[in-house]
């Protein structure tokens, strides 16, 4: 146990030669002459001592160097504390004056001793408490349903309130919402069953199943799930590598490569594997995205021009053939699909042409209802909303006139074989052959999938500031895949637009899905027999504006200046997915993000050091104000130390001692600033005894400082301080004491071991507690408890002290 005191030191303690051999660590103090600071102070053998630095500084004596008393002040709140007496006997024991001092002067303070009490753990401990599993966190409606009733019935609680971030709950705005998006999905996910390559009833099967689910197991209010074009493009290329033709075939290839992605999800999450999604890059996934998009709106593009065309499995297969048979464009076709084309793509822009101001300064939109107020404004906000749904509308009717008129050249959708939803087995009647192509297929999809909903759920959770959770995310979509599956559907995920609409238009829960969900099961047996006499040309072109949605070349501009590393990554990424599948593409971007984190990591940022006048440490070639010491050389490495870095530091550090040597500087000492290493693995520990042996040969020292807590753990447990000192290199904690070592000013290497077991001991101590806490149904028990365990002795704070 070592109390921290509050000490007041008006000069040179009595006895100063028994306080010059202390063994303590020196304190973090704050001089304040001659008002008090910080001492930790060790009982050892019956007497107290404190660190021979913290009285013996020059600035601290009197004038006439006579030595002075020590004098601690009890509090007279204290007087109750069982620790009273034996302090007041330590005291004494110390040879102070009677405490008459004044509470300014002096004042005792110390902190409980938590190894008596191993079921305590210190406050931070829940900084990194993972969430409890119950059942609410399994199925969150248990949790969010009752506040939803009470404050929908104006009942709230503040705990209520505080779940709700700033989007409050609203039964109109979900029932606005959910019905809103309802029938823009309907039309979007038979689009999206026709990207894919299966038959259009696909797409309601696909929907209503995941969105009952996600309403059940999912913690983004405004995510709505089920087909996307990236997903539905993605299926497709799957099913064309297993060489799938017929429209059962597929059916069946397309609910077992749900199950998958589905049971992939769930055990990522059972196994709380959501930080798996921090390995794709976001370059990367912007590539990746850029080339799904042109591939998605060149595969409807046959659709568009009224060209017959069977599926392609490459984007440059499908680009050649409407090349070779452009002469067989379609006009009543290309009529019909360009214009409303043109309307979904003007009613985008239009949508997000920024504010007032800006709509008045831009050369088109000036002529069009710039305020947000006007009637006008708002009606044509809700077409541009709605626009998907007028789309198809319009195509329906624009399709019947051209019957009407005997012009039957424009493809339809045609008759559509469905009764209503189906309950199946996934995979039904599917050969096994190349299932492992498929596997791969599910899990790559499962990663995009998951990626693609934390993009945009995300980004409204945080602007309405409620909480979400990745892993619960990962389930929830896993079973609304599996839901799918069983339903006849394929793969989907969380749509950007639809999302977007739902929070438009006032989504607060997950009822918005609920209600969804029923306009897709009243779409299933109502607008089949309708959509069979819809034009393809009318379905193309949602699938085109959704395609030109996720294309930003903006990005490519932004990596080109700012990283042409990241460029070319990139570029790598874009052309493999064009000229392979996306998925060759997606896995050479991986590999290739990966290499060049390992290029990097192999060769860190190395610097040569100097001090400013605010004694802090910065790279000469950003600072050259900064000054270098005449006899030492300071050298700092931004990254973990390891087998692929640690060779370069070692030469580094010789260059710069051979550097220094040509200019006539004589250098006694090498100091590694190990501020920006948190890592060391035992190449690192061997190249530091080889550089400390190497250094030791030239008649200089190596000086290891600013050592973090898990590093001082790898050396000590790697014994480099026992071979440091056989090679006269030092370790420090802090570049104050590398410092004090060059100028001279040296603590004791007995010392310096002592801070560096401490540190490490403090690390295996703060390890102990996180275990136990995280192991425990609570921090802590008890008001007494509680306290204790917040005290900064526990957390290793040397600086400051909690007054009882």
């Amino acid at each position: 146990s070592i109390p921290i005191f509050k000490v007041s030191v008006l000069g040179k303690m009595a006895g100063g030669d028994s306080v010059t051999e202390s063994k303590v660590e020196a304190a973090e103090t704050e001089p304040q002459f001659p008002s008090g600071f910080c001492v930790p102070v060790e009982r050892s053998n019956g007497t107290l001592s404190f660190p021979a630095e913290a009285v013996m500084e020059p600035e601290w004596l009197t004038e006439d160097s006579k030595p002075r008393a020590l004098v601690i002040n009890i509090d007279d709140e204290t007087a109750n504390d069982p620790r009273h007496a034996v302090l007041e006997e330590e005291a004494d024991m110390l040879g102070s004056a009677s405490p008459t001092a004044t509470a300014e002067q002096a004042n005792l303070s110390y902190t409980a001793d938590l190894d008596d009490d191993d079921e305590n753990a210190p406050f931070w401990t829940a900084h990194y408490e993972g969430d409890k599993c119950r059942l609410s966190s399994i199925l969150p409606p248990i949790r969010w349903l009752p506040a939803y009733v009470r404050t929908t019935l104006g009942k709230g609680t503040d705990e209520d309130k505080a779940a709700m971030g700033d989007l409050e709950y609203s039964l109109k705005g979900d029932f606005i919402a959910g019905m809103t998006v309802g029938f823009m999905l309907v039309p979007q996910c038979l689009a999206f069953a026709l990207l894919a390559g299966l038959p259009i009833q696909t797409g309601l099967y696909a929907s209503f199943g995941p969105l009952v689910a996600y309403a059940l197991f999912g913690t983004i209010r405004q995510v709505q799930p089920g087909p996307t074009a990236l997903m539905s493009l993605l299926t497709g290329q799957a099913l064309d590598a297993m060489g799938l033709i017929s429209g059962e075939e597929r059916m069946a290839g397309a609910t077992l490569l749900a199950l998958f992605v589905g049971v992939a999800s769930v055990l990522l999450s059972l196994m709380r594997f959501g930080f798996i999604v921090d390995f794709m890059s976001h370059t990367v996934m912007n590539a990746f995205c850029a080339a799904a998009g042109v591939t998605i709106a060149s595969s409807q593009l046959k659709h568009l021009l009224g060209i017959t065309m069977p599926r392609k499995k490459y984007w440059w297969e499908t680009v050649w053939h409407l090349g070779m048979h452009i002469a067989d464009v379609e006009g009543y076709t290309i009529a019909m699909g360009a214009t409303l084309l043109f309307f979904l793509v003007f009613m985008k822009r239009w949508k997000t042409a920024g504010s007032k101001e800006k709509r008045r300064e831009h050369i088109l939109w000036r002529y069009f209802p710039t305020d947000k107020a006007r009637l006008a404004f708002k009606v044509m906000k809700i077409i541009a909303d709605l626009s998907s749904v007028i789309s198809v509308i319009i195509g329906w009717l624009w399709g019947l006139a051209y019957r009407h008129a005997g012009i039957n050249s424009v493809k339809l959708v045609g008759e559509v074989e469905s009764s209503g939803f189906l309950f199946m087995l996934p995979g039904d009647g599917l050969p096994k052959s190349r299932l492992d192509t498929l596997i791969i297929s599910a899990l790559l999809m499962t990663v995009v999938g998951f990626l693609e909903t934390i993009a945009v759920g995300g980004k409204f959770a945080a602007q309405a500031r409620y909480d979400f959770f990745p892993n619960q995310e990962l389930l929830a979509l896993g079973l609304a895949n599996v839901a799918g599956a069983f339903m006849g559907g394929y793969p989907g995920t969380g749509s950007f637009s639809r999302t977007a609409v739902n929070a438009m238009f006032g989504a607060t829960s997950l009822v918005s899905c609920a209600i969804s969900s029923l306009l897709v099961f009243g779409g299933m047996y109502v607008l089949l027999p309708v959509i069979a006499l819809l034009p393809l040309a009318a379905l193309a072109p949602l699938i085109i504006q959704g395609a030109i949605g996720v294309i930003n070349l903006h990005e490519f501009e932004v990596a080109w200046r700012s990283s042409r590393k990241e460029f070319v990554v990139m570029l790598a990424t874009f052309a493999t997915s064009l000229g392979l599948t996306v998925k060759e593409g997606l896995l050479v971007g991986f590999v290739l993000s990966v290499l060049k984190t390992m290029q990097e990591l192999a060769n860190p940022n190395l610097a040569v050091c100097g001090r400013l006048s605010d004694n802090s440490f910065r790279d000469i070639r950003n600072y050259p104000r900064a000054k270098q010491f005449g006899n030492a050389v300071v050298i700092r490495m931004d990254a973990r130390l390891n087998f692929t870095n640690a060779r370069k530091l070692k030469e580094f550090t010789k260059r710069a001692l051979k550097v220094r040597e040509q200019r006539g500087d004589k250098i006694e000492y090498a100091v590694i600033d190990a501020k920006s290493i948190n890592h060391v693995d035992l190449t690192g520990c061997e190249m530091l005894e080889s550089l400390a042996e190497t250094l030791h040969s030239y008649g200089a020292k190596l000086v290891l400082a600013n050592l973090k807590g898990p590093v001082s753990k790898c050396l000590l447990q790697a014994n480099v301080p026992k071979r440091f000192k056989e090679k006269g290199a030092l370790l420090c904690t802090s570049m104050d004491a590398a410092v004090a070592i060059i100028e001279g000013v040296a603590p004791s290497e007995l010392h310096e071991n002592l801070d560096i077991k401490e540190l490490v001991q403090r690390v295996d101590k703060a390890s102990r507690y996180l275990n136990s806490a995280l192991c425990q149904p609570a921090l802590c028990k008890g008001t007494t408890h509680a306290c204790a365990a917040m005290t900064p002795t526990a957390i290793g704070v040397k600086s400051r002290t909690v007054s009882v």
